[in-house]
């Protein structure tokens, strides 16, 4: 599998938690990054695709006519597989005309940022759509088509905010049914929130797991649940450690050289540098040992865990040895071996990054 990333950094209002590139002061200049987006598409190689994401920001706030543009000219220079085609849409900013290019173009996964059904809660974090905007979107894109699967994103664990919150969006969602759902833990990734204290997750953890488990849906990553057959298979090759090429400000790649070792690329976080398209990519190789312990981390992620025989394999290890080396994870109750998978237990779930850090750090 090999995915393609388009990032767009521009936002109508930047959200109090979010740490993503993006600029709320974008006039004049959409029409150039949409010119410099396929300039850098057209350059790419490895012209073969199975995935595409456009992320951001806020993609939905590309007008219809760049939107048509980018769209025409992005498939005169790649091939794609028809796969999965995803398009990240706010709630305030989405319209019918989008939907209809995005569909002539193969769009078949769409992916809202709800975040919460409270009002209040939504101002709280900065949003500027309300709870009617979710529903009003999500009843458009189904009257429109069947055929194209809906993603709702939600937060949890709101420091400030009370448990009810969660169950409140959780009630919302029984009642929407979304073919996808993205539930995460806040993460207080700006200095608006940063003198905040961050509350206990595993309460709100858990009930968001219990309760979706118990609708239809199978958690398959740490923070993703899905109905049967709609798990997302561009997120799954970031953990599955398989190609991607990231295109836009802010953007990054990670490709493999004719040896088999991990290169990742890295566009300037930086909006008029992107634009003067005289950049350089940042370049990082990544060691052997390195690439071991990224497929370990990565793939903990994941509900299924790690292949511990196939990994032993593809880098000549005895996996024994790796086992013998974090004893205390499984002294602990955070991983558990099943089989021929390592995993992360309830516990281990919930204390995820400490997991993350512990391996890398051996």
């Amino acid at each position: 599998m090999r995915g393609l990333y388009i990032h767009i950094p521009f936002c109508k209002s930047k959200c109090k938690y979010c740490g993503f590139y993006s600029l709320s002061n974008y006039s004049g200049y959409i029409s150039q990054y949409i010119d410099s987006l396929i300039n850098e598409a057209s350059k790419i190689t490895n012209k073969n695709f199975d995935t595409i994401y456009i992320g951001g920001g806020t993609p939905s706030i590309i007008d219809p006519i760049m939107l048509d543009k980018l769209l025409c000219e992005l498939f005169k220079s790649i091939s794609y597989k028809n796969t999965e085609f995803t398009f990240e849409v706010n709630p305030e900013s989405f319209t019918i005309d989008q939907l209809r290019i995005l569909h002539k173009y193969g769009v078949n996964r769409i992916s809202l940022g709800a975040q919460s059904f409270d009002n209040y809660v939504l101002e709280y974090l900065g949003r500027i759509h309300k709870k009617d905007d979710i529903i009003t979107t999500c009843e458009m894109i189904r009257n429109f088509s069947d055929q194209i699967a809906i993603n709702l994103d939600i937060i949890f664990d709101i420091p400030g905010i009370s448990r009810q919150n969660t169950k409140n969006s959780l009630q919302y969602l029984k009642k929407l049914q979304p073919k996808h759902i993205s539930a995460y833990s806040f993460s207080p990734d700006t200095d608006y929130f940063k003198n905040i204290e961050v509350k206990d997750s595993e309460e709100e953890y858990l009930l968001v797991k219990d309760t979706l488990s118990q609708n239809g849906y199978t958690q398959y990553e740490i923070s993703n649940y899905c109905r049967q057959g709609y798990h997302s298979r561009h997120n799954l090759l970031y953990w599955n450690m398989d190609e991607y090429v990231g295109l836009g400000a802010a953007a990054h790649s990670m490709l493999y050289d004719e040896n088999g070792c991990r290169i990742r690329y890295s566009n300037p976080a930086d909006l008029n540098t992107y634009l003067l398209r005289t950049f350089r990519k940042e370049i990082n190789h990544t060691s052997e040992e390195e690439m071991f312990k990224e497929d370990i981390i990565f793939g903990l992620r994941k509900s299924d865990g790690i292949n511990l025989d196939l990994i032993a394999k593809k880098y000549d290890k005895n996996f024994s040895d790796f086992i013998n080396e974090i004893p205390l994870l499984i002294d602990e109750n955070l991983l558990t071996v099943n089989g021929d998978y390592l995993c992360l237990s309830q516990k281990g779930s919930l204390l995820l990054d400490s997991v993350q850090q512990y391996i890398w750090e051996l």
